[in-house]
């Protein structure tokens, strides 16, 4: 048995506001699709957030039509479950993975379905609420277990959720969580890629985002790509696989006083890139300003030749350096504060969950257009 797990596609992401983004997120996702069909595999799994948001444009499901019709035409299933940017309302809506099911996408958010003698499932992304609601992961997943005909048979689950420690401020600890009984399990929701670990005998798989985010500190200094998987008698191997058509990401420390060097350092990389022919990059710049402002970076990027012909975007995280009266640099811990005073207003734990899940949601938007859209699209995301 052969199989390709991808997770956290993300189509229809215009990253920053920019077509070119959006268009990214849909080339890495056909070059999976190449890949699984090169390579003849028994079918796709992908582990969540297939989609950026649960109400991608028209031209966007054309993009998820396309991609599920190439495998369909390969004769290569693709089970998925949805994520938490693509699970629709739990109130009044389903996924629009739903939609796609007609065309040979096999969406199993709540059960394990057989296919040629494997038990593949998985569960939908749950907010703290719905923990509550449900009792846990753990109770559910006994469940499937329990429904499993054959115990013999290899058990793929696929899960979208948080767990420590990627997520620190998660309850969620996979050693409890998971019982006993999985051969495979393929997570999605955390964009940096891990390598496989082993728990109760199964085989723990973080393959990552296919493209950068933004949504993970770290995110930038990891590759992005997907697992190719091989099982022969119960003995499983999996290959980390790069993606070649992803566009770069240069990412750099930024100090004042080496301020040239650095930006002749940016310049190297990026005419080295395109020598190479691949993409036009993306540009982030991380750390402090003192003196200069943003401004001042822009302008002499230009002089050095680094504009929009050489760069697709610029992403400055600076911050201005402020002190207080004891001239300690602030701290950004607004967290810390805010999500407890809120609790304690709201009162009601179950709400509160509710309302912190749409907040983390929206603090992963890069500007305000993109959170107005996501409001606009989503007017019932605070329906209790």
């Amino acid at each position: 048995m052969k199989f390709l797990h991808i997770s956290d596609t993300h189509l229809g992401y215009s990253q920053y506001g920019l077509s070119e983004r959006k268009r990214d997120f849909l080339d890495v996702f056909h070059e999976a699709v190449d890949r699984a069909i090169d390579e003849k595999v028994d079918f796709v799994i992908h582990s969540g957030d297939f989609f950026h948001t649960s109400r991608p444009s028209n031209e966007t499901f054309l993009d998820g039509i396309e991609i599920v019709k190439r495998l369909f035409n390969a004769n290569i299933p693709i089970f998925t479950i949805s994520g938490n940017h693509d699970r629709g309302s739990q109130v009044r809506d389903v996924s629009p993975l739903a939609i796609l099911q007609s065309l040979g996408l096999k969406l199993v958010d709540t059960d394990f379905i057989e296919y040629e003698g494997i038990f593949i499932g998985g569960l939908k992304y749950l907010s703290k609420a719905g923990l509550k609601q449900t009792g846990g992961i753990r109770v559910i997943l006994e469940r499937y277990l329990e429904k499993i005909t054959d115990s013999n048979a290899f058990k793929i689950l696929m899960l979208h959720q948080e767990f420590q420690p990627y997520f620190p401020d998660s309850p969620l600890y996979m050693q409890q969580e998971i019982p006993e009984g999985f051969d495979y399990i393929g997570i999605g929701h955390y964009h940096i890629r891990q390598e496989p670990k082993f728990l109760n005998s199964a085989t723990v798989v973080y393959p990552g985002s296919t493209e950068f985010t933004a949504y993970n500190e770290n995110e930038d200094k990891v590759e992005k790509g997907f697992y190719i998987v091989e099982v022969k008698d119960r003995n499983i191997s999996c290959e980390f696989v790069t993606f070649k058509r992803r566009r770069p990401f240069i990412s750099v420390d930024f100090e004042e006083e080496n301020i040239d060097e650095i930006i002749l350092n940016i310049k190297e990389k990026v005419e080295h890139l395109l020598d190479k022919k691949q993409k036009k990059p993306v540009v982030i710049l991380k750390g402090n300003l003192r003196n200069l402002e943003v401004k001042d970076i822009i302008s002499l990027l230009n002089k050095y030749g680094l504009n929009e012909e050489k760069v697709l975007h610029y992403r400055f995280n600076l911050s201005k350096e402020t002190e207080d009266i004891t001239g300690i640099s602030l701290g950004n811990e607004e967290e810390d504060i805010v999500f407890p005073a809120l609790k304690e207003l709201i009162g009601d734990e179950n709400l509160f969950h509710i309302v912190e899940d749409v907040i983390k949601n929206l603090q992963t938007f890069e500007n305000i257009d993109e959170v107005k859209k996501y409001l606009k699209e989503n007017p019932d995301i605070f329906t209790v």
